[in-house]
């Protein structure tokens, strides 16, 4: 199906992709439950579909109505109640079971923009087609360049034709089988329509299919209903006389066209960088190159600026979509003189995704801000007392008021009742998920749990795996603009060509008039040779010092790779802030840590051959 691949190596849309896999595995589960009455398959079901909506909450959309009308379909006319309680039980298990999902996602959904592509959202207009450009008039199927964007003719004619011979099968055979296929033609038939521009009407009517974004996401139903219909073509028989390997030839021949249809002009090449010739490994794939893919390719403006780009951004952030990662223009004012009394000490702890801690004295009391939006799971205590956080800036940064004194603060990212309430309800579907195993099983019973609870280790070590350091510490002045806290080193040891990563930690003194690039350059010893650089604007140029608050501390990437042709010997790390129109840097305000060209030595590192 040329939309299951383009969702892999063209819209980049992977989640969508691996959703597919679920979708005949939930029908067979549910009819192996329908039609064998046992307990087994229930849990079957509940975690085929329960893996459909963790995976793609989209895809479940379309997918539920249409589960719900096959079960309608295998239970007609059945008057075994123990049938229906068993697919209703399934059903609401995997519910429960991904309860810690959906549930907070619904109750929490005001705290973001999600509204944009709600009821009032019309960009599904600009995807529906018309009957004319609706089927690709190319044998071989075309993968056009902005497919991700648009996506036109979705069907070839050879697709269309094999799915159409499926009404010989109806002819031909009487039974479950032909009532199955009716079914399949019938929601293959409405889902081809849902991407007509005749169905505009029902768009317009069910405001929750605007939710969906994109019409041609039925391609996902068309797939699983399609490749049934083809699939029947195998039961064909010869009019006179049966031949065993029919079938098999019939499938191969299938299969051959299908492939000769859809894989010849399938875009495989790796992504590269724009403006840039090479592409990029799956090891080059990272926080920095995929920060640089989106701000070379502006896709902050290009993307995100449309209704439904950023839909997941705070609510309380006030800057326009389009302009919250470019600089502002500030009037020049005068230099404020900043007395030691107003330059707070900060110093760091351990820095992670989901918490922080951190020491700050301040004489005055301060406005402590962190360049991470508010949100309300975000939790801040001051000496072990709770303090409610609030946003501020027209950016909704997170912020708590100090008072004057020293105070150790810690900073975590908490659950809301509504996520307590889907966890419970995630533990006791559980719970009866396994229950059912071990009435169901009997005994292998202890093999099941010992199975769970193997898979239960090894998923909780993935949350300790995230980005967490330990800065080492640092309190240098820059021209009482901008203090730095300290630095995070991945290793003091490397070798020629390897990559350095260095983590820079910035306390904003106060509103700044200019845009500064930050430098970070590895030196020999004597100071005459540069071995490795990166200099940019902080954030991987996402974040202009213009738009720092005072008081806000600002986590910044940078790395770069060691020149292949470094010898081995001690190297010393330089950073420091300049202005990129002047190349003036600003001045160093602590002599024993800096230079005469106001660069700050960080530390030293090691370069030795590769053994």
């Amino acid at each position: 199906m040329p939309y299951h691949l383009a969702d892999a190596y063209v819209r980049g849309a992977l989640t969508e992709f691996f959703a597919f896999v679920f979708l005949p595995l939930i029908l067979w589960a549910f009819r192996r439950l329908v039609i064998y009455k046992k307990r087994l398959y229930i849990p079957l079901g509940v975690l085929t579909y329960a893996g459909l909506i963790l995976t793609h909450n989209l895809t479940a959309l379309i997918f539920t109505p249409f589960l719900l009308a096959y079960l309608g379909f295998l239970l007609f006319r059945r008057r075994e109640m123990r049938v229906w309680g068993y697919c209703v039980l399934a059903i609401l298990l995997a519910l429960g079971l991904t309860a810690f999902y959906w549930f907070p996602g619904f109750r929490e959904s005001a705290w973001v923009r999600l509204g944009q592509v709600g009821p009032t959202a019309t960009d599904y207009r600009h995807h529906l087609v018309p009957l004319s450009q609706f089927f690709s008039p190319f044998l071989i199927y075309r993968y056009f360049p902005h497919q991700g964007v648009k996506l036109e003719h979705p069907l070839s004619y050879i697709q269309l034709g094999l799915v159409a011979l499926s009404f010989l099968v109806v002819l031909r055979r009487q039974g479950p089988l032909r009532n199955h296929l009716l079914f399949f033609q019938a929601i293959t038939i409405l889902s081809l329509f849902m991407m007509l521009s005749s169905s505009a009407f029902l768009w317009e009517g069910l405001p929750l299919l605007r939710y969906l974004q994109f019409p041609w996401r039925f391609l996902s139903l068309v797939s699983i209903g399609s490749s049934i219909l083809i699939g029947s073509l195998l039961l064909l028989p010869l009019k006179r006389r049966e031949i065993a390997i029919w079938p098999h030839l019939m499938g191969v021949g299938i299969v051959g066209v299908l492939m000769a249809c859809s894989l010849p002009n399938l875009p495989i090449e790796p992504m590269a960088i724009p403006n840039d010739s090479v592409p990029l490994s799956e090891g080059e794939v990272n926080l920095a190159t995929m920060a640089q893919y989106d701000y070379l390719n502006g896709l902050w403006v290009r993307l995100w600026g449309g209704t439904w780009g950023f839909e997941y951004l705070p609510a309380w952030v006030k800057e326009a979509r389009k302009e919250i990662f470019l600089p502002l223009a500030k009037p020049s004012v005068p230099m404020p003189i900043l007395s030691p009394a107003d330059i707070p000490s900060v110093t760091l702890g351990r820095q992670g995704p989901l918490d922080k801690v951190l020491s700050v004295e301040t004489e005055k009391g301060m406005k402590l801000i962190f360049h991470t939006f508010y949100f309300p799971h975000w939790r801040i205590y001051i000496d072990g007392e709770k303090k409610e956080p609030y946003p501020s800036g027209r950016l909704g940064l997170l912020t708590v008021d100090l008072p004057p004194g020293h105070h150790r603060i810690l900073v975590r990212f908490e659950d809301t009742p509504s996520g307590r309430i889907g966890g419970i309800v995630s533990s006791l579907s559980i719970l009866a998920v396994l229950l059912i195993l071990i009435l169901g099983l009997k005994r292998r019973a202890i093999l099941v749990g010992l199975a769970v609870l193997l898979l239960l280790s090894l998923l909780v070590p993935l949350r300790s795996r995230s980005f967490v350091e330990h800065p080492q510490e640092r309190q240098v002045n820059l021209a009482n603009q901008v203090k730095l806290l300290g630095y995070g080193l991945e290793k003091e040891v490397y070798h020629p060509g390897d990559t350095l990563h260095l983590t820079l930690y910035w306390l904003s003194l106060r509103e700044m008039s200019e845009d500064y690039t930050v430098f970070v350059h590895l030196m020999e010893e004597d100071g005459t040779r540069l071995v490795g650089q990166h200099d940019g604007q902080p954030v991987y140029n996402f974040t202009p010092t213009t738009r720092w608050e005072p008081g806000e501390i600002v986590v910044d990437r940078h790395e770069f790779t060691i020149e292949a042709e470094t010898p081995p010997g001690q190297y010393r790390i330089f950073v420091g802030m300049y202005l990129l129109s002047t190349m003036r840097r600003l001045e160093v305000l602590d002599t024993k840590m800096g230079l005469s060209d106001n660069a700050i030595l960080l530390t030293q590192v090691r370069v030795q051959e590769a053994g």
